[in-house]
């Protein structure tokens, strides 16, 4: 019988198909593929269409044995698949699965970049929908859909306003002291607005700053007007007003009367602002401001003319001078007239050459005497160049700068010398004059120089009245203590009050006292001593201090002075609080300037 199952299986045929359940089913030469016949016992099995159902079962009925055998073969098969990279079903939908939670996630992350780009880099909302942009995201995301502008403007960005509020009021809860910077501004479609930015110092020791808000303001910019806006907006971001120190402004009569009634902060008038109009004077003289008219017609000639300019660029390169153009300047910003004037003079020879190789320009050809006085405006100009940009950073103090700098600036840079012609000591000395005059505000000058002590890179250094800035300083400190309560140690108190015991040693002792006359005469003598002691106790605990702060050494220039408060903050508690309040002064305005600039920036800026 073997023999004939072995003679009967060399007549059969095997198939190219897959199932391992071939290995024991084949087929005769010419049969019908839906009648395959078993290579043991020779049976016809019904497969139609290529089904093996019916091939299994009859496996599994017949040759118990051999179905064994196929069932541990296809297990080791899928096995052996796995290993190779196939999966499971379940494992195939859990994989996809997880691809669209991560597709979704990155099509989130795309939309929350796509909404910080808009807001950070103010571009129009319609931008989403430009075929330009939508081109770039289909290259760099095919399968990101853009959302409409709608969802920008309603959603996204409001979200991403709510969450920065959050943010920082959640700064601004862990500070004590405040300071502000706050400019007026009409924005390019004639709305009027009001930029609050606030500064502070953290816990940390970090300066922190933050435009809070930048509010419509269709009201008169009266005094009162501005005061109250201020008022309101503090309230909203939960500030309270004892902790405003100071609100740094332009020199406007308006600003000066709003933020001057504020108690108990303070005005500070912008650095920036005072320079400009300090120039502005020196701009001002005749000879002056005769040949920046000159130079400024000029100028607008060659920008108006593609000729002129193209005339120029030959001369340039024929005399061997940059290919640098013409700058145009705003007339409000003297920086930028001071750019267009050594450009000018940087150019002057292809200037002249081409405006002379045209008979129709010679006319505008400078004289020799507008070349010296620009000249000599760029002698006086250029060093103060970068004075207005270096004391206008968010990141770092700067209202301790401001005492060196206007020395450095009244002593150093604007001192006349022997070289000097008599336009440029007039200009220094008008420039001299209006900042000096700008600083005279008493309240302002202790403020400016109670910083000064307060950064450990000068201290007394630039100070010519020490002890009577030691003084205010040591009124600020025992202020301070009665304010929030005293702090020092106990064996700094009984040191206090041994020293006050042993001044009254040497003091007979009065007699008892007789009657109701001596005794509310001892009463109040012993009120008194006791205000004296405690008075004294203070006093000496504040002075201490002092002393032994200014006559540490001084930390150089380049030292970050927070960062040594933050390490000796310990050992100096009361000064390092004070240090935080005024500290946090910014010296100019710029930050609120600049958030102007930005908002500005938008072409149809509207309030509503």
């Amino acid at each position: 019988m073997t023999r004939h199952v072995n003679v009967q299986r060399q007549y059969l045929v095997d198939l190219p198909v897959s199932s391992p359940v071939w290995e024991f089913i084949g087929f005769k030469e010419n049969s019908s593929l839906d009648s395959p016949i078993c290579r043991k016992c020779q049976a016809t099995v019904s497969a139609k269409g290529g089904n093996t159902t019916n091939l299994f079962t009859h496996l599994r009925v017949h040759h118990p044995l051999d179905y064994a055998i196929l069932q541990k073969g296809a297990f080791k098969k899928r096995e052996q698949a796995r290993a190779s990279g196939q999966l499971t079903i379940f494992e195939s939908v859990e994989r996809k699965r997880k691809a669209d939670m991560t597709s979704a996630c990155e099509d989130t992350a795309i939309t929350k970049s796509l909404a910080y780009f808009i807001a950070k880099d103010m571009m129009p909302f319609r931008i989403v929908e430009r075929p330009g942009f939508n081109a770039l995201m289909k290259t760099v995301a095919p399968k990101y859909k853009i959302p409409r502008r709608q969802h920008f403007s309603e959603k996204e960005i409001p979200n991403m306003y709510i969450k920065l509020k959050e943010d920082i009021a959640n700064s601004l809860s862990e500070a004590k002291h405040f300071a502000f910077t706050t400019d007026l501004w009409t924005s390019n479609t004639g709305h009027p607005y009001m930029s609050l930015t606030v500064h502070f110092i953290t816990p940390a020791w970090e300066v922190k700053a933050a435009c809070l808000e930048t509010a419509y303001l269709p009201d008169d910019h009266t005094s009162d007007n501005i005061k109250e806006t201020f008022e309101n907006l503090i309230k909203e971001w939960g500030i309270q007003q004892s902790a405003v120190e100071c609100v740094t402004t332009d020199n406007g009569t308006n600003m000066k009367a709003a933020f001057k009634s504020l108690l108990p902060s303070s005005w500070l008038s912008c650095f920036g602002h005072n320079l400009n109009l300090a120039l502005g004077k020196a701009m001002k003289i005749d000879q002056v401001d005769v040949a920046v008219r000159a130079c400024r017609s000029v100028v607008q000639g060659f920008n108006h003319s593609w000729k002129r300019r193209r005339e120029l660029a030959k001369k340039q390169a024929e005399l061997n001078l940059p290919q640098h153009t013409l700058i145009q300047d705003v007339v409000t910003r003297w920086g930028s007239t001071y750019d267009m004037i050594s450009r000018f003079v940087e150019q002057h020879a292809a200037v002249t050459a081409t405006l002379m190789a045209d008979r129709n320009t010679r006319h505008l050809v400078l004289r020799g005497s507008y070349i010296s006085t620009l000249e000599d405006m760029c002698k006086v100009l250029k060093p103060l160049r970068s004075f207005t940009d270096s004391l206008a950073a968010e990141t770092c103090i700067t209202i301790s700068s401001l005492r060196p700098a206007l020395q450095h600036l009244t002593e150093t840079i604007l001192a006349e010398k022997d070289d000097d012609s008599n336009l440029v000591r007039g200009m220094k000395h008008a420039i001299c004059k209006n900042l000096q005059e700008r600083y005279e505000d008493s309240d302002m000058a202790n403020v400016i120089d109670m910083a000064c002590v307060l950064d450990p890179r000068f201290k007394l250094n630039f100070m010519e009245e020490a002890d009577s800035i030691k003084r205010q300083l040591e009124q600020q400190l025992m202020q301070h203590t009665a304010d929030e309560g005293s702090t020092c140690t106990l064996s700094q108190v009984s040191s206090a009050r041994g020293e006050c015991e042993d001044e009254g040693t040497s003091a007979s002792v009065p007699e008892p006292p007789k009657g109701l006359v001596g005794i509310l005469k001892m009463i109040t003598m012993k009120k008194q001593e006791n205000k004296q002691s405690a008075g004294m106790m203070k006093s000496t605990l504040a002075f201490q201090e002092i002393s032994a702060y200014t006559t540490l050494p001084t930390i150089s220039v380049d030292k970050n002075p927070l960062q040594w408060w933050k390490e000796n903050e310990q050992e100096f508690p009361r000064l390092a609080k004070v240090a935080q309040k005024i500290l946090c002064i910014p010296a100019t305005s710029v930050a609120s300037d600049f958030s102007a600039l930005q908002e500005t920036f938008r072409q149809c800026f509207a309030p509503f």
